[in-house]
């Protein structure tokens, strides 16, 4: 029997927003608008290319556990206008 590959990878998701107005921006969205992938979102947060999560879904949990993380649309336009 052939095992099934689980894969974690998110795919790129533009934004329906428009960036100048407030909104919530996540992983995929930051995959498209930086053109890169979600490893690689991870390791610019690590290295603080990418500021951290402004919150997540499930806030007062553990770490691991807190939900997705979110980005508000005003802590991302200042990095695509540099």
């Amino acid at each position: 029997a052939v095992k099934a590959v689980r894969r974690h990878a998110r795919r790129p998701l533009f934004p329906t927003i428009p960036l100048d107005q407030p909104g919530r921006l996540r992983i995929a969205h930051l995959q498209a608008l930086f053109n890169i992938s979600h490893s690689t979102v991870y390791k610019r947060i690590e290295q603080g290319l990418i500021p951290p999560p402004d919150g997540y879904d499930l806030k007062n949990r553990p770490k691991g556990k807190q939900g997705r993380p979110y980005w508000n649309t005003a802590t991302i336009r200042p990095l695509l206008e540099e």
